[in-house]
């Protein structure tokens, strides 16, 4: 890939999730939010929360497992226990559309949909009631690692697949300290590290992240257009700090930073023309103008068997040498 199409791919790509974050033109009405005991999705709640704060979006919480409202939240509903026609006819009044201002942008987040997942064949009924066109968009937390009740009907799809299909964005989130290790044992040509639930072994909560551990969430997006194309890139999102509301008036560069993970130093393979420069080696591949000049000067051996005036064109025209020995079968043959 050449720099300036390298250049253009990776300003495209940060765009797409920049405007996915901010809400902006209608980027994706349905997120569906991939996380697990190791990478809560938290700190990218947080950030839609705080964009959304800054782009005055009126902002939901559904609390399924939330005790406490978040400072950043507008709205607080508490969701436990109640079906999915209570909880819609409690969304809806915050959501529908005002006289005084028809253009307000509402945020949904449900801060994990397991407790909805009894029924999944009601979900697309469910969530098309709460999520007026144009200006709501919904956020949906699924935990990976927690396992759901078998269903009775084995031909009924599962809700994971049901959210998967509903869903115009998905975002898978792995912390960024297990990336970087798989990546270290990769490039040792290592066998890659097992964490979490997949470890299989007792004391599984001992290895969840240190603080020392690197800051940041890889966002692997999965971004579905409406020509139906699929785009699909990595990001690494450093969070920003958590702030009140108050706060949040006065500081507006609050927001966390987001790049590829092509780009972290530890997957970057682009050498800079400073480093270029400073690599030495000890023998030197280019040509002078006089090693030019002599080398197209040479005559290659037999290059006038290849002609028909001198070599019959394609016979080999042998000159015995004086250190040759004469060999009378060879001649004969």
């Amino acid at each position: 890939m050449s720099p300036s199409a390298a250049s253009h791919h990776r300003s495209h790509s940060l765009l797409l999730l920049q405007k996915l974050l901010n809400l902006r033109d209608k980027a994706s009405p349905l997120t569906l939010i991939l996380d697990n005991l190791e990478q809560p999705a938290h700190p990218v709640l947080n950030e839609f929360m705080t964009r959304a704060k800054i782009s005055k979006a009126k902002i939901i919480f559904i609390a399924l497992s939330t005790l406490k409202k978040p400072p950043l939240a507008d709205v607080f509903i508490r969701g436990r226990h109640k079906s999915l026609q209570q909880l819609a006819s409690e969304i809806i009044p915050h959501v529908t559309p005002s006289p005084s201002s028809p253009n307000q942008k509402n945020i949904l987040l449900f801060d994990t949909i397991h407790p909805l997942l009894s029924i999944p064949s009601h979900l697309p009924s469910f969530l098309q009631s709460i999520i007026p066109p144009l200006t709501t968009s919904c956020l949906l937390v699924y935990h990976t690692d927690i396992p759901l009740l078998p269903q009775s009907n084995p031909y009924t799809p599962t809700p994971l697949s049901v959210l998967t299909h509903l869903s115009t964005s998905i975002l898978t989130l792995t912390p960024l300290s297990h990336v970087l290790a798989t990546k270290a044992a990769e490039n040792k040509s290592l066998p890659a590290p097992v964490f979490g639930l997949h470890s299989s072994r007792e004391g599984v909560l001992l290895s969840l992240r240190s603080p020392s551990s690197p800051q940041g969430v890889v966002i692997t997006m999965e971004l579905r257009r409406k020509s139906g194309r699929v785009v699909q890139e990595k990001f690494v999102l450093f969070p920003s700090p958590p702030t009140t509301t108050a706060q949040h008036r006065q500081q507006t560069k609050g927001i966390g930073g987001v790049i590829l993970l092509s780009d972290h130093p530890a997957f970057s393979t682009e050498t800079t023309e400073e480093e270029g420069e400073g690599i030495q080696a000890t023998f030197n591949l280019g040509l002078t103008e006089k090693q030019r000049r002599d080398r197209e000067g040479v005559v290659l051996p037999y290059f006038d068997a290849q002609t028909e005036v001198g070599g019959g064109g394609g016979r080999i025209l042998y000159d015995m040498g004086r250190e040759d020995d004469f060999d009378e079968e060879e001649d004969e043959i």
